[in-house]
């Protein structure tokens, strides 16, 4: 028998809906997803933090899982298992092989080094190819597309023999005596030495960075500690003195190129650190270093490669010289420059500058300044390039600030590592990095 009572089970279509009001459906799902979020937030703002910390303080070993503090990452002693707080450090190089190439300053023109013999000969231009020029280039530390062209040997005036490179499969490039040839070998290995310019800088004025646009700042965890100079998209060269006490950690350094103020955004990542083997903070000698960048520098106008010097290259008392960089702008200031600084100085004669320095100035370096004072490099430039405009219609750099005494001190110039002295080493640890 029916009847209008529900059974049970059965939905009742008569009976009325109740409907969540906005509050309740807040409380339900809005404020437990917000307490969500909010957790998570704050979990992540922690561990960023706590990695901030751990970071600045401590060096994780991933194998031993264990934290060891920043002092001793990067000492000489292996605190983790597999001595992984000695990897990714600063690295010394010294040169092992001689070179088996050179390039002159005059011409460009290349020589090679009969069969590693100490004999070193005109390549003649008959048989040369775009492969020889690349395995020449590449020998030298240099990847990019190299140009070479042929010159009259009869307007030379060069009393030298003659040699031929030959690719000889498994064992590499080889250079070989031949006899006398009409024409021998010009070579570039890269375009570089591009700059508009035709004064730590004291007396200086700024520059815009197209002007100089080899010019780099080395950051230390945020930090301008140094300058440098591009010698191409891979490499930036500096000097050693740059790389001391706890600054020896290479993933802690980055590279900015491309801007003339200084700035921590847009730095690129280091791979490799090479510090001359010779190197002695006492004695200050061969204070030079290379950088490599973990991806290559994309080349603009603000951004190009300075010309190495060649290996016969002289700086004389006539040459103008020019300097730049961030460093402080007077004495003991403790500021940075905002803009790049260029300063324009000139060579001083070895015998003045050794009279300054007793006992300081070897082979290796030159000095360049006014002895009056008034223009200088000072704290904060070191590292960053000495350049001159050479015969070749190119900006090459000579030098690298090294040390000085004071800032624009009269009869206390400003001492640079002589870059034509080591560009055989330049050339080694650059194809040692590659």
């Amino acid at each position: 028998m029916a009847t209008n009572a529900s059974r049970p089970g059965r939905v009742n279509a008569n009976a009325p809906v109740r409907k969540l009001s906005k509050t309740a459906l807040f409380k339900k799902y809005g404020v437990p997803i917000i307490t969500t979020i909010l957790v998570a937030a704050a979990i992540v703002v922690v561990g960023v933090l706590l990695k901030v910390v751990l970071d600045n303080y401590y060096f994780f070993c991933l194998k031993s899982f264990k934290f060891i503090p920043l002092t001793k990452w990067c000492d000489g002693t292996e605190d983790c298992s597999g001595g992984q707080d000695e990897m990714n450090c600063v690295q010394r190089f010294g040169i092992t092989t001689p070179a088996l190439f050179r390039i002159s300053e005059n011409q460009a023109l290349l020589q090679g080094n009969i069969r590693l013999s100490g004999t070193w000969a005109l390549v003649c231009f008959s048989n040369f190819n775009q492969q020889k020029a690349q395995a020449v280039c590449s020998s030298l530390g240099f990847n990019s597309g190299p140009t070479f062209s042929s010159v009259d040997v009869s307007g030379l005036g060069l009393n030298l023999p003659f040699s031929s490179v030959d690719l000889a499969g498994n064992q590499g490039i080889q250079v070989s005596s031949t006899g006398s040839c009409q024409t021998v070998v010009s070579i570039i290995c890269q375009s570089c030495g591009v700059g508009g310019n035709r004064e730590r800088i004291i007396g200086g004025l700024s520059t815009p960075i197209t002007k100089y646009p080899w010019q780099c700042s080395l950051q230390y965890q945020g930090s301008h500690v140094c300058g440098g100079s591009i010698l191409s998209p891979w490499w930036i060269l500096t000097a050693a003195h740059c790389f001391q006490g706890g600054q020896l950690q290479v993933p802690n350094w980055r590279i900015q190129a491309g801007m003339a103020s200084l700035s921590l955004m847009f730095a690129n990542r280091v791979e490799k650190v090479y510090v001359h083997s010779g190197y002695s903070a006492n004695a200050k000698a061969n204070d030079i270093a290379l950088v490599k960048l973990q991806a290559p520098l994309a080349l603009s106008d603000s951004i190009q490669p300075v010309c190495l010097p060649g290996f016969d290259n002289v700086v004389t008392l006539d040459d103008r010289l020019w300097v730049t960089g961030w460093g402080y702008t007077s004495e003991g200031s403790g500021v940075l420059a905002s803009t790049l600084q260029e300063v324009s100085l000139s060579l001083i004669p070895q015998d003045t500058c050794s009279h300054e320095y007793p006992g300081q100035i070897t082979g290796g370096m030159l000095c360049a300044g006014r002895l009056a004072g008034g223009t200088d490099t000072c704290q904060g430039d070191s590292g960053g390039p000495l350049v001159d405009f050479g015969d070749n219609q190119r900006w090459q750099q000579v030098g690298i600030v090294s040390f000085g005494e004071g800032c624009g001190r009269p009869g206390k110039v400003g001492v640079y590592t002589n870059v034509t002295d080591y560009v055989p080493w330049i050339n080694g640890a650059m194809k040692q990095g590659s």
